[in-house]
């Protein structure tokens, strides 16, 4: 459990650094590590409880280290997250909502499969929003950003989603997905 708040602090802290490195594999790492750490904490969880505390801990870890970190930058150092307090805020709520998933993902039945799906579709809206313009869009980011989101899609589903339920899984991330691009990055 505190483990989970240690590594979310150092993975946050390296996204924080390269954060002053070329755009494309900042935005490649940042949240797509965080993700991989909410899958980890929720996936390894001993109970639901656990793995919501779990979850909460790592979000705020990675929130904790990146907001120290632009402590130290002059000006304006909400500006210089590249967010705003709604958008840090929403992904903390998907970190979290990540890991929750991902505990339900070890119920034998349909639900687990569900759980998989739902899981992937919440990963996939962190690159959706980096290829639709907009303020967390990256340019550069087609083609080798989205084959890493797409990569990091596919080994959610095999790695959480048991084998009956891969399609079932695929079609609801694909779902949400879809409308995700559909009503909140186009404007419909």
């Amino acid at each position: 459990m505190v483990l989970s708040l240690f590594v979310g602090m150092l993975l946050g802290g390296v996204g924080a650094l390269s954060a002053y490195g070329p755009g494309l594999p900042n935005a490649i790492y940042n949240p797509y590590a965080y993700v991989l750490l909410a899958v980890v904490v929720g996936r390894t969880a001993a109970g639901f409880g656990w793995a919501v505390l779990s979850s909460v801990l790592a979000a705020f870890g990675v929130l904790l280290s990146t907001l120290s970190a632009t402590l130290f930058e002059p000006g304006d150092w909400l500006t210089g997250l590249g967010d705003d307090g709604a958008t840090m805020n929403l992904t903390v709520v998907n970190l979290v909502t990540i890991g929750v998933l991902s505990y339900l993902t070890k119920r034998p039945d349909r639900w687990g499969g569900l759980a998989a799906g739902g899981a992937v579709g919440l990963a996939l809206f962190e690159g959706i929003d980096k290829l639709m313009p907009g303020p967390e869009f990256v340019p550069g980011f087609w083609p080798w950003g989205a084959a890493v989101m797409l990569v990091l899609a596919v080994g959610m589903l095999i790695s959480l989603a048991r084998r009956r339920d891969r399609i079932c899984a695929a079609l609801i991330a694909l779902a949400l997905g879809a409308f995700h691009f559909v009503f909140f990055t186009t404007g419909i």
